[in-house]
């Protein structure tokens, strides 16, 4: 069993599924995508060596048919399915959960057909299923020890700050995916640097933040940036506060460590790992 909705570029959402006004009889293009390969012939040797490798495009072609009022159900489609206009389509079976960014290519309609047929082809530039529901993971180096009722008659701690806390981030997708990394300053905060402690790569700044302020970087493929957010709303770029060799961290599926550290005032910030998983196919 399964649930496709559309929505179309004001937010109206459409489910095609469980429907009595219509019936899907078929959904191309929802598998794990062809490979796409650049190769290049060396005159001395059989064969060729592979020299790039890609993704292209997804189409994805759904054809529905109409139930009766044929008419009012065909145009209302039409709401949703405008030629070059962009949609985004969600598909939910047992196990996944998911949506698609792409613009309506094609759409086609048997207007003579004894069973109406309407048939719409929606291409998605990134070819990657993303999940609905983004997981976030904190990494700050709070410890909270504070519980309700008590009675005490010596002192004790309320909380704990560790130096450097290691957290782990599961990527339960199919491929490697950027993340959103969140850094809040409570108070003065020099220099904070990420460091992915599996693979030694490090994100870094030269920066001293005020309480209030935050950084987010952005890691995802073709939507990398990294910002200040002022504590008075101001936003600016930090693109040459970052340190040479910084790298835009890419979550391999499965288990992620990162640590949040800086030359001072790490017990001041706050952090956080916010992903979403992508998959090839439902």
């Amino acid at each position: 069993m399964y649930t496709l909705k559309v929505e179309n570029q004001y937010g109206e959402v459409l489910e095609l599924t469980h429907n009595p006004n219509y019936t899907i009889k078929l959904i191309d293009g929802i598998d794990p995508p062809d490979a796409v390969f650049g190769t290049a012939r060396n005159a001395n040797a059989d064969g060729s060596i592979i020299n790039s490798a890609y993704l292209d495009n997804r189409p994805i072609t759904i054809t529905i048919a109409i139930n009766q009022p044929t008419e009012e159900n065909r145009i209302n489609l039409y709401k949703w399915f405008i030629s070059k206009y962009p949609v985004t389509l969600y598909y939910e079976n047992g196990l996944r959960n998911v949506f698609i960014n792409g613009r309506v290519q094609s759409v086609g309609v048997g207007y003579f057909d004894k069973k109406e047929l309407f048939q719409v082809t929606v291409l998605c530039p990134d070819p990657y299923f993303e999940g609905v529901i983004s997981e976030v993971t904190d990494v700050d180096g709070s410890e909270a020890l504070f519980e309700f009722p008590f009675e005490i008659e010596t002192p004790i701690v309320f909380s704990e700050y560790e130096v450097a806390p290691e957290k782990s981030v599961v990527n339960h997708g199919d491929v490697e995916t950027g993340a959103l990394f969140i850094l809040h300053a409570r108070g003065t905060v020099v220099n904070p640097t990420i460091v992915n402690t599996i693979t030694g790569e490090t994100f870094a700044f030269t920066v001293t933040l005020s309480a209030g302020d935050e950084i987010r970087l952005n890691t995802v493929k073709k939507q990398k940036s990294v910002i200040l957010v002022k504590a008075n709303g101001t936003i600016q770029t930090l693109i040459s506060a970052i340190t040479t060799g910084a790298s835009w961290f890419q979550l391999r599926p499965g288990g992620n460590t990162f640590t949040v550290t800086a030359t001072s005032g790490i017990a001041k910030l706050d952090s956080s790992i916010q992903i979403r998983d992508k998959y090839e196919g439902v």
